[in-house]
């Protein structure tokens, strides 16, 4: 398996332990991380807080994402899938 994917499930496994939803989500740029997140919805009590957007939260202020991968345990939803268009 992909070492970002693995990454990916990793975070998910992370959240699933937390209490949360099991979601994961990596970037990354030329063969290295750039953050990990997953989702929190619960945790936080933030309908928003998908693992897709922790990710990118967590990324903080890039000059540019089009060198980027998102790598995620699950299909984006409209919310997350719009942010990562917005942001490629």
């Amino acid at each position: 398996m992909d070492e970002f994917m693995q990454a990916a499930i990793d975070e998910a496994r992370l959240g699933r332990a937390q209490g949360g939803i099991p979601i994961g989500s990596v970037l990354m740029r030329a063969g290295q991380i750039v953050s990990r997140g997953h989702n929190k919805r619960v945790q936080e009590l933030d309908p928003i807080a998908h693992g897709e957007m922790d990710a990118l939260r967590n990324a903080g202020r890039q000059r540019t994402y089009r060198d980027t991968v998102l790598y995620t345990t699950l299909m984006p939803c409209f919310m997350c899938a719009g942010t990562i268009v917005q942001f490629k």
